[in-house]
């Protein structure tokens, strides 16, 4: 019977040698297919490491080509810049232009509609003191809008003076 016994445990123990020799050629051939160039694990990992290089440089790219971009924006900025004061140094200047006197006298022009007060003259009249108005200021229709509210100071102040208040009282 123990002859018997050690055979069996003979017998199992190179069924399991077989065993483990099946297995790692398994392994081994799974490992092969895994570290391959062209196919698996290492093919993956070479074309994820060239898609990163592309990567790289399409950020470059669009580095330098944002960079580009942002300087002829600042460009574009700066004579927008300058041009909105020169635009402020011209409203300026109309606005200190006096209103061209007419060249002889107006032809009056003959209403064919009569006036309300024709019509009926007692219908525009106010019931109010004339004593107590005051006498009413008019702007011109197309002189300075400070005209009216500064009459005693003759020079004009520009528009747009908290901007460029060097330059403008240079350009005076």
């Amino acid at each position: 019977m123990t002859v018997f016994l050690t055979f069996l445990a003979d017998a199992l123990m190179v069924v399991a040698a077989l065993g483990a020799a099946v297995y790692c050629f398994i392994l081994s051939r799974r490992l092969t297919r895994l570290s391959s160039i062209d196919k698996g694990l290492g093919g993956a990992i070479a074309v994820l490491s060239a898609q990163v290089d592309d990567m790289n440089k399409a950020l470059e790219a669009a580095k330098s080509e944002s960079d580009s971009a942002a300087s002829h924006l600042q460009d574009l900025t700066h004579q927008a810049r300058e041009i909105a004061s020169d635009l402020e140094l011209m409203i300026a200047a109309c606005h200190d232009v006096a209103a061209p006197e007419p060249a002889g006298d107006p032809v009056p022009v003959e209403d064919s509609e009569p006036h309300p007060e024709e019509e009926f003259p007692g219908l525009l009249q106010e019931d109010t003191d004339p004593e107590a108005e005051e006498p009413a200021t008019e702007t011109p229709l197309f002189a300075r809008r400070r005209a009216a509210a500064e009459p005693e100071e003759q020079s004009a102040q520009p528009v747009f003076r908290h901007r460029r208040s060097g330059q403008i009282e240079a350009a005076q």
